[in-house]
């Protein structure tokens, strides 16, 4: 027993990163679409998605802030396609925007242009690219005031905006009734901070960030200033399982030509978020035994020092 423990206790960690990757490997190829419990934000900002009055005629649009990098395109990537998809199918007009992350333009601009061909969309109409922005309190301080006069022109056709369906009314932060920053930093804060105290009525704004991001998004998802948040990949697939039940409905009314079929990004194609929890589920089920495992070891361990000790006295 005290050589097993003592060989437990040496265990060359390159062992446990080798497991590691064969779990990961085999649970991505054969894993399987988990059926998540949706938790109380990711059921917020649905709702304020469903409800908000951004339909054609209605004179408003959403503004999606793809503010994330290739780094994080497991979980924003699958917090950008399940939003869309939700604008999509419900008819939801929107603009995507990245404010102070290059990357993200262009991967916002690849998710909404795979999406909107599958959904039958068409743009200038249902969707527009707002592009890169940059991340000053210039911007904070001129987009609010005069959207068309801060981007100017648009990120995909390189026209001015107002040439544009989707724009007409569409003049300051008043005409957007929702703001969704879906990022790995802390962007969300510059909105909270230089836009939304200076809007009457208050800009609703929504967060979908990285799991790391979540434990101090909390505070201001309690005090109202986020109405709903999307945190990490959990959140991710707590929307797209509310989103495929949407899906199901629009496609039983002929109002879709196809389901969703995962994209490709940069040549890569997007596995769905409730496949990526079925992958980082067992990842934490190996982690969780590694960790229970090395303190039985040590656990034996002290067990048998005190055992030698009193022996020996």
């Amino acid at each position: 027993m005290q050589a097993f423990v003592e060989k437990l206790q040496a265990l060359d960690r390159r062992w446990i990163y080798l497991l590691l990757s064969l779990v990961l490997i085999v649970s991505l190829i054969v894993g399987k679409q988990v059926d998540p419990v949706v938790i109380p934000p990711v059921e917020q900002l649905y709702k304020i998605v469903d409800d908000t009055p951004t339909g054609p005629g209605e004179g408003k649009i959403i503004v999606l802030c793809t503010t994330f990098s290739a780094s994080t395109l497991g979980e924003n990537g699958n917090h950008a396609i399940a939003l869309m998809r939700h604008c999509f199918l419900k008819k939801k007009r929107f603009a995507i925007t990245a404010v102070g992350e290059a990357q993200g333009a262009l991967l916002g601009r690849a998710i909404a242009t795979q999406l909107a061909e599958q959904y039958g969309a068409e743009y200038g109409v249902d969707w527009i690219d707002f592009d890169f922005q940059l991340n000053t309190l210039a911007f904070y301080t001129s987009f609010p005031k005069d959207i068309p006069g801060t981007v100017r022109v648009d990120g995909v056709q390189g026209k001015p905006l107002t040439s544009y369906p989707i724009m007409q009314g569409i003049d300051t932060i008043n005409d957007v009734a929702l703001l969704i920053d879906i990022t790995a930093s802390n962007s969300v804060f510059s909105w909270l901070q230089y836009v939304q105290p200076n809007t009457k009525p208050r800009l609703k704004i929504g967060y979908a960030c990285t799991g790391v991001m979540v434990a101090e998004a909390y505070p201001f998802l309690d005090s109202g200033q986020l109405v709903g948040m999307l945190p990490g990949l959990k959140g991710a697939s707590d929307y797209e399982k509310l989103v495929d039940v949407i899906e199901e409905q629009e496609l039983a009314a002929g109002n879709i030509p196809q389901r969703y079929e995962p994209i490709r990004v940069g040549g890569m194609q997007l596995n769905t978020a409730r496949q990526l929890m079925f992958t980082q589920d067992k990842a934490h089920i190996l982690i969780i035994a590694f960790i229970a495992l090395g303190n039985i070891g040590l656990f034996i361990a002290l067990r048998l020092r005190r055992r030698a000790g009193k022996e020996r006295s």
